[in-house]
């Protein structure tokens, strides 16, 4: 396991660093509600990148990763000098098997994306499951970091790819058997769940490794900044499809024990079902919530006070267009709000920044 240090950048890249670390602190040290942080998406032409499934990335990784920097390029151009609240950062991407594969799970691919198989098809082949650095999508992960390090020339860092929590990665490595599990063999389930997050505890450190130091804390996949020992993002879709009562013995405890250690706790929900965050949003050191807008639902600044009712005090985090953050800001009162802004072009981004900054509290 190498250790990360700090990028190299250049003046223009450091001095938006130092603005966007002073702000992020402020907002996470608040102890009262209506400090807004902003992230713009500005719209660019941006190359193809051809479907992952054409790579062959034993001998391509370096290739794929190549076509996706050059995509991102374009789309950071967009925003020079734009004084918002996200970093141009990069990593490893691939998917969603990268969460798990590196215990060893072979891996589909697909045009933009990649799906895990399954590698617990009854209990004996929990015993059976590895950690080792030299696993195939471990070294994709690994690699990956070395070669984007090797393109960095001041202008990006490299950010935390994230990870999943024990029950999200037991059912990647179960499957929808394990849905079954927790009610026909608990004992298992329970197993399988002490597993995960010792994997957990051994992956994370090293992924986190692999990813810049900035300042004294890292840089997250949509561009935001945590401070020291964070931990993210954590998802568990698993819970979805569970009854509360079933997350709250297979799920929370095992996040809380994944993150304990850590001061800094970044997690990604879902907004389709909610029952379960009144539960999540106890864990210990929860700094930010991420809340997405999963299809046929009301976007999440449109549907506020259900969210804020299931979420506690949590900070929140969600995609909204500037048009709708402008009908809706007067809403953002009651809690702290990291933004993630689709604007028309880049004057609609600097009025974005200059009407969160207008609204927020003193985060100067």
């Amino acid at each position: 396991m190498s250790s990360s240090s700090s990028a190299p950048m250049t003046s223009a890249l450091a001095a938006k660093v130092r603005r966007v670390v002073a702000r992020s602190r402020r907002f996470y040290a608040a102890t009262e509600p209506g400090h807004l942080l902003v992230n713009c998406k500005v719209p660019a032409e941006t190359p193809r990148v051809p479907p992952l499934l054409e790579f062959d990335l034993d001998r391509r990784l370096g290739e794929w990763l190549d076509l996706n920097l050059a995509a991102e390029r374009p789309r950071w151009a967009a925003k020079e000098g734009l004084d918002d609240d996200s970093l141009p950062a990069i990593c490893p991407h691939f998917g969603i098997a990268e969460h798990s594969a590196w215990l060893g799970l072979e891996v589909r691919l697909q045009e933009d994306t990649c799906l895990p198989l399954p590698a617990v098809n009854d209990p004996g082949d929990l015993e059976r499951l590895a950690l080792d650095e030299g696993s195939r999508w471990c070294r994709y992960m690994k690699e990956g970091y070395e070669h984007l390090r090797r393109r960095q020339d001041g202008s990006f860092l490299l950010s935390v790819r994230g990870t999943m929590s024990p029950m999200d990665l037991a059912n990647a490595l179960r499957g929808d058997e394990l849905f079954v599990d927790f009610l026909a063999e608990p004992d298992f389930a329970h197993r399988l769940m002490a597993f995960c997050t010792r994997a957990l505890g051994w992956y994370y450190p090293r992924l986190a490794s692999w990813a810049d130091r900035v300042e004294d804390g890292q840089v997250f996949s949509f561009g935001g900044w945590l401070g020291p020992d964070c931990i993210g993002h954590l998802s568990n879709d698993a819970a979805l499809l569970c009854a509360p009562e079933v997350y709250d013995e297979f799920g929370f405890p095992y996040e809380r024990e994944q993150t304990a250690g850590h001061r800094m706790v970044l997690y990604h929900a879902h907004n389709q079902k909610l029952h379960f965050l009144p539960r999540l949003a106890t864990l210990p050191n929860l700094a930010l919530l991420e809340i997405s807008t999963d299809p046929q639902t009301a976007p999440p600044i449109e549907d506020l006070a259900r969210i804020e009712a299931a979420t506690g005090s949590a900070n929140l985090r969600f995609a909204v267009t500037s048009d709708a953050l402008r009908r809706h800001v007067g809403d953002l009162g009651r809690r702290n709000f990291h933004l993630d802004v689709r604007c028309r072009d880049r004057r609609d981004a600097e009025d974005v920044v200059a009407l969160v900054r207008a609204r927020s509290r003193p985060l100067e």
